[in-house]
């Protein structure tokens, strides 16, 4: 019986990046998860950059077999001029940043991150999220607006301003596709707190190129 080739190396979907790398480098083979035993040269993970639980399985794994792994993400955002924020680790530390007199937050969480904000009587959510999506499990006071875009900073602060927003609480997902949000958190001059990526241990790629380079010196 002959048996297929096993690919040079594993790229970990989740991210529009992943689509475009697994296109650039002949020899990748793209799958959600990463299978058990590894039979692959290498692996490059590049999950959705704020992804904490995939990327810490898919660590594990190629720790336990010693296949080399790799971190690619797209940039995180940067603060600029008029940019208010706070920048916590996780949920949990997310909700202890709000001021008490933020009555009125704008949610675009992960549903495991949305989390730490359950039984919270005192304050009203705004949350994107999938219409289908029971994000709102646990949360008291809440709205429920829909995750597909495309938005601008203009479309953002209207929604904003509409639901009197206090404050934007939303991860770095890097990017053009989410920064609108950010961007009109600036124009209506709001507090942003901005959980920021999970740290990893092993070497992080910005750029196809980068990741090249990398399977290269491999």
């Amino acid at each position: 019986m002959a048996h297929a080739t096993p690919p040079e190396f594993l790229i970990v979907d989740g991210s529009r990046e992943a689509r475009v790398l697994a296109a650039a480098l002949p020899g990748a083979v793209l799958v959600d998860g990463v299978p058990d035993p590894l039979i692959a040269r290498a692996v490059i993970d590049a999950s959705h950059p704020c992804e904490r639980d995939i990327h810490a399985r898919v660590a594990a794994r190629c720790a336990a077999q010693g296949v080399p792994l790799l971190r690619y993400a797209r940039p995180g955002w940067t603060a600029g001029e008029g940019d208010d924020w706070q920048v916590v680790p996780d949920g949990e530390a997310a909700r202890a940043a709000l001021d008490p007199t933020w009555s009125r937050v704008f949610l675009c969480l992960g549903r495991d991150e949305r989390a730490a904000f359950t039984g919270n009587e005192g304050r009203h959510y705004l949350v994107r999220t999938r219409r289908d999506d029971p994000a709102s499990e646990g949360l008291v006071d809440f709205t429920l607006t829909a995750k597909a875009g495309p938005f601008t900073a203009r479309s953002e602060a209207d929604l904003m301003r509409d639901h009197r927003i206090d404050v934007l609480i939303t991860r770095d997902a890097g990017g053009e596709g989410a920064y609108p949000k950010i961007e009109g958190a600036r124009l209506l001059g709001l507090p942003v707190v901005l959980i920021a990526r999970p740290s990893v241990t092993c070497p992080i790629a910005r750029s196809v190129e980068e990741a090249r380079e990398w399977l290269v010196s491999l």
